[in-house]
């Protein structure tokens, strides 16, 4: 059927001439350019492996058009397909070992001082030492902490530590993992003090 032949037989939809390769996969998925939608989407697939830059630069500019309706889209998009989501994230895990851990490494290495400020503070979260009433300051002047000791290794190259005044798990008393309760000291006073209380 033409688009003609389509308008005057009063369809709200036009779907193009038969595909000359699949002449019964037309139906109702035809295209205006004679070709069913697997074709086009062999055409399509052959264009982006033939001009991989220009794609790479379509995408880039198309990102950039609405990044915020575009992450509102994508966020709709994960919470109606979480399951879908999940598995595919860990089958792409499963398929690329070496390269996710090569990346989570770099980033890890780029942004010791918070991951190692996040890592403590799950450990905190596991002992339930770490109050509700934190405000967001607190939790920035922990992670201060942890970029201070990071900085000390570095400069005097030995280790530093972020250190409980009250350890999280002492034997006759607990503190709580707060910014006012850590100290950034060397790492053998840290370890030779572990979980006990450190008098004078």
């Amino acid at each position: 059927m033409t688009q003609q032949e389509a308008r005057l037989a009063g369809q709200t939809r036009y779907f193009g001439s038969v595909c000359v390769k699949h002449p019964d996969a037309r139906g109702e998925r035809g295209t205006a350019g004679g070709a069913c939608v697997k074709c086009s989407l062999e055409a399509v697939q052959r264009y982006h492996a033939k001009h991989p830059d220009r794609r790479k630069a379509q995408s880039a500019k198309d990102n950039n058009k609405n990044p915020a309706q575009r992450s509102a889209a994508h966020k709709v998009w994960r919470e109606a397909n979480a399951a879908h989501d999940a598995n595919r994230k860990q089958q792409y895990r499963t398929d690329n070992l070496e390269k996710v851990k090569a990346t989570y490494k770099q980033y890890y290495d780029a942004n010791y001082p918070r991951m190692l400020a996040k890592r403590n503070k799950q450990h905190a979260d596991r002992l339930n030492r770490t109050p509700t009433w934190l405000t967001e300051d607190d939790h920035w002047m922990i992670e201060q902490a942890y970029e201070l000791a990071a900085l000390r290794t570095k400069m005097f190259g030995v280790a530093w530590h972020v250190d409980h005044v009250l350890p999280l798990r002492g034997k006759t008393i607990s503190g709580l993992h707060t910014p006012y309760n850590i100290q950034v000291i060397l790492g053998v006073e840290n370890l030779r003090k572990s979980n006990r209380v450190q008098h004078g």
